[in-house]
């Protein structure tokens, strides 16, 4: 695994980019199925996790305000001394059927 680098950014080929966009809805899980979330808050808490095992994380006084049923949202990333080393991307719908949410997030 490469390192975050010297100059406090996320690496443009570390791992967690990858995984962190595998918690996009549409995107494949081993599993066999698309993964929908029922609340916003399972939605934030996996993309979290997968931050989680790189000792990162979603900056936490940022984590409110997520409102409607469509949205964008960007959240700084910290590390674990919270100094700022990217930014997650997020956006959400909620699907009219199901009352699931379709979510994409990706780091910049």
């Amino acid at each position: 695994m490469s390192p975050i680098t010297r100059c406090g950014k996320i690496r443009a080929n570390h791992p967690v980019r990858e995984e962190f966009a595998g918690c996009t809805t549409g995107s494949y899980h081993g599993w066999g199925r698309t993964c929908y979330y029922s609340t916003k808050s399972r939605a934030i808490n996996a993309f979290d996790g997968v931050l989680q095992t790189y000792d990162l994380c979603l900056d936490r006084d940022d984590l409110i305000d997520f409102h409607g049923d469509d949205g964008r949202k960007t959240i700084a990333v910290c590390d674990e001394f919270d100094n700022t080393v990217g930014l997650a991307v997020f956006a959400w719908h909620r699907m009219d059927h199901s009352g699931h949410y379709e979510w994409t997030g990706y780091l910049v």
